[in-house]
């Protein structure tokens, strides 16, 4: 009976060894098929459909009272979801200065087609700069399809 105990280890071991192999190779396939979709945490799709942002106003050098608004061209419809305003997967940040910000439900409105106006929350005044980008659902920015930096004083 010692020997059958034996063999039936041996046997169990090989199955929970190869079904632990079958796991360790599936999470390799999904971290390189990860970072060939270009390292986006949304899985949709590579990189390069980033759309491009583009602020529209306030223009370079603008004193801006307060509180502010800026208008942009998403380059694509935002949809508001979970994590915020989203296109092709990915929500909008907002950078002025140091202070990042992701827009509430009520702060983006419709301008017309793919541009819309982001109500700004009061903001230390002074010289700053605008930027938006794109962000993951890990709130990390990607590069691609980020908008120009904007300088403005805040009054």
């Amino acid at each position: 009976m010692a020997q059958g105990g034996s063999g039936e280890r041996l046997i169990a071991d090989r199955v929970f060894g190869v079904i632990g192999g079958v796991m360790v190779l599936l999470g390799l396939v999904f971290l390189v098929r990860s970072f060939m979709e270009g390292g986006s945490d949304t899985g949709s799709g590579p990189a390069s459909a980033v759309p491009q942002i583009r602020i529209v106003s306030p223009a370079v050098g603008a004193a801006l009272a307060q509180p502010a608004s800026v208008e942009f061209d998403a380059g694509a419809p935002l949809v508001l979801g979970p994590t915020g305003w989203t296109a092709a997967g990915r929500h909008l940040h907002l950078f002025a200065g140091g202070t990042e910000m992701m827009a509430s439900a009520n702060e983006i409105t419709a301008v017309q087609g793919t541009r819309y106006r982001w109500a700004l929350p009061r903001l230390p005044p002074g010289s700053t700069t605008l930027r938006m980008t794109w962000s993951g659902a890990n709130h990390q920015s990607i590069p691609q399809g980020a908008s120009q930096t904007i300088p403005v004083t805040l009054r």
